[in-house]
């Protein structure tokens, strides 16, 4: 069954990252979400993050972000910790969008705020549903979140910037997790929230008494159930076309995972003889056993886990 093992908040001010401590130390197999709102439009990158000018890919997995019309950015992460891990924290950097010319931003820092859970691995619990949904305030002080459709264990990062007034969960079943607000006054709120076994469809209504500001609600639900898909590790490439508007979008390329004796690697042009030759191999989204999930974290080699019911 689901449980929290720990959770953790953090906030900074005019920063160039964030470092989001966990509460405690994951083990491998436990799953880290981790959501963070900054006040501008500046780019997020996780832990790890590689580009395609990097040979090693990206250990972090994204979940939905979104955009409010002020410019501040709620953003998700999630990461089955592994064998290669280490610390009871993570480190978030901001760097400035591409300077194009076209009139963008190059913003150097941010205010930020951000809450992490880490779910207990001996479950295997993995991500299930996920989406995210903003409003402006101006005119009306609620925002019912998209419906979650599938039955699971469901968190709701609930944020707003411009207001440190308390955000309210109009499901009295939910718990507050993390309750966070920026330093020195600078008007960002960041609850997480969360609720088991909830009805299905799942969309409580969150309510700001203060406006005109964003809501942005970013939902996860996670599960135990198996079986589960595997996801290889992937590298961001850009531009994903050869013009101004699709120059700061990445395309996400997954690598394929070979099992050779009990070696894992994680390789992205192989030939037709190391295919054939490799004792197992792992591609993008593919049914997984618990053995094979467990042998995979064991080795250290990435990826993640999608839950399916």
């Amino acid at each position: 069954m689901t449980s929290i093992k720990f959770s953790g908040q953090a906030s900074v001010s005019a920063a160039t990252s964030i470092t989001v401590p966990f509460g405690g130390t994951p083990v491998s197999g436990d799953l880290v979400l981790v959501f963070i709102l900054v006040d501008n439009e500046i780019v997020t990158h996780q832990p790890g993050w590689a580009s395609e000018f990097t040979a090693t890919p990206n250990p972090w997995f994204k979940l939905e972000s979104l955009r409010a019309p002020d410019s501040s950015t709620l953003g998700g992460w999630y990461h089955t910790w592994n064998a290669s891990d280490s610390g009871n924290s993570a480190t978030f950097t901001f760097v400035p969008a591409p300077t194009l010319g076209i009139g963008d931003k190059d913003l150097p820092t941010a205010n930020a705020v951000a809450a992490a859970v880490v779910l207990n691995g001996a479950n295997s619990t993995a991500v299930l549903e996920r989406n995210i949904y903003g409003v402006w305030t101006d005119l009306s002080v609620n925002i019912t979140a998209s419906p979650l459709k599938k039955p699971g264990y469901v968190f709701h990062a609930v944020a707003t910037n411009g207001s440190q007034m308390p955000i309210t969960d109009s499901d009295g079943s939910s718990a507050l997790i993390q309750g966070v607000s920026g330093p020195g006054g600078s008007g960002q709120t960041l609850g997480l929230y969360q609720r088991t076994n909830p009805p299905v469809p799942y969309a409580p209504t969150f309510t700001l008494a203060d406006t005109p500001h964003s809501l942005m609600v970013s939902a996860v639900s996670v599960s135990d159930n198996q079986p589960q898909l595997y996801n290889g590790p992937y590298i961001e490439e850009a531009p994903m076309g050869m013009n101004a508007l699709m120059a700061r979008y990445k395309l996400n390329r997954y690598f394929t995972v070979l099992n050779n004796g009990g070696v894992f690697s994680a390789q992205r042009y192989q030939s037709t003889d190391q295919i054939a030759a490799a004792t197992q191999v792992f591609v993008n989204n593919q049914p997984i056993s618990s053995t094979d999930r467990t042998n995979i974290l064991a080795s250290g080699v990435g990826g993640d886990f999608q839950a399916v019911t």
